[in-house]
């Protein structure tokens, strides 16, 4: 049986429950710490934990979503704005799967259109589960640290973490794949709202240098 059967079947819904449990425990702890009028941007919010492969004991092996919109009118991002938000989105994601197979974190950026999923724009910055650890657990290790290490390990893969500053990911059409968001588990191919955007193909390339309702480059 393949992974996406035993997530969507009958016989395995421990898994489906959990992970529905954990996206909503981080997008909580991201609505508490992010005040959108002080940061200056639109929404935000955790919008799923794609389910991408499966572990040696067979537990899922998840990327969880959190994701930002800076605002409608946005052509050219704060840098700075968005490393702060890189901050804010693992101290959400990371304590809520502390203990589940994370591959890696996304942390996707909405600008240029209408809010979380009809921006014209959407890129991530990918984070490791071990920096994305060391930055939750070390004081010393804070945001410009976690910038420099990821600029520094980037190889300008998009596909594989870190990644600085790439386009954004459609989990959803990722073979055998399958979303957690919202209370419902979403089959490849089915609708992929919470994890891409309408404009994501024209994303650029372009890698410079509360409530959820700062600012500053690479």
């Amino acid at each position: 049986m393949s992974l996406l059967d035993r997530l969507l079947g009958e016989d395995t819904p421990d898994e489906q429950v959990d992970l529905e449990d954990r996206q909503n425990q981080a997008d909580e702890m991201l609505t508490e710490r992010v005040d959108t009028t002080a940061y200056g941007i639109d929404e935000c919010a955790v919008t799923g934990i794609a389910v991408v492969n499966e572990g040696p004991e067979d537990e899922p092996i998840v990327v969880p979503i959190a994701r930002f919109s800076l605002g409608e009118s946005v052509e050219d991002p704060d840098y700075d704005l968005v490393w702060e938000l890189v901050g804010e989105g693992l101290h959400a994601l990371q304590p809520a799967l502390e203990d589940v197979f994370v591959r890696h974190y996304d942390v996707q950026f909405t600008f240029d259109g209408d809010e979380l999923f009809e921006a014209e724009e959407c890129r991530r910055v990918a984070v490791t589960p071990d920096l994305a650890d060391r930055f939750v657990s070390d004081a010393g290790f804070g945001v410009d640290e976690l910038r420099d290490a990821i600029l520094e390990a980037d190889d300008i893969d998009d596909d594989i973490a870190p990644v600085a500053w790439g386009e954004s990911k459609n989990y959803s059409q990722t073979r055998n794949a399958a979303i957690v968001t919202n209370g419902a588990m979403m089959a490849t191919g089915m609708s992929a709202g919470a994890v891409t955007c309408a404009g994501t193909g024209a994303a650029g390339a372009g890698a410079a240098g509360g409530t959820c309702g700062g600012a500053g480059g690479f």
